[in-house]
């Protein structure tokens, strides 16, 4: 989604989907997009109903956000848990 894409919405199975391809057919997910639109990263033009495609372009900003490496997700069982007690065997209390 570097240099822009379009930002349109499909029927499947009776369910209006909103969904992001690149300008050259490439999909992109649309909590990327809604990432890059939250902070102001992206421009849709209006103008356009969703159904026809509206067009979306990226800016210098969101490009470079884009291209920076993602942090790695933590696991949820993980920060559920917390930290765990270890008692050494042996040990009196």
């Amino acid at each position: 989604m570097n240099g822009g894409g379009y930002l349109y919405e499909s029927a499947t199975r009776g369910l209006c989907v909103t969904r992001v391809a690149t300008n050259d057919g490439t999909r992109v997910s649309i909590a990327t997009y809604r990432a890059l639109e939250k902070r102001g990263l992206v421009i849709h033009d209006t103008s356009t109903s969703l159904w026809a495609g509206g067009k979306i372009s990226v800016t210098e900003q969101g490009k470079q956000a884009l291209a920076q490496p993602r942090p790695a997700a933590r696991l949820a069982t993980q920060v559920a848990a917390g930290p765990k007690t270890v008692v050494a065997q042996g040990a009196h209390r």
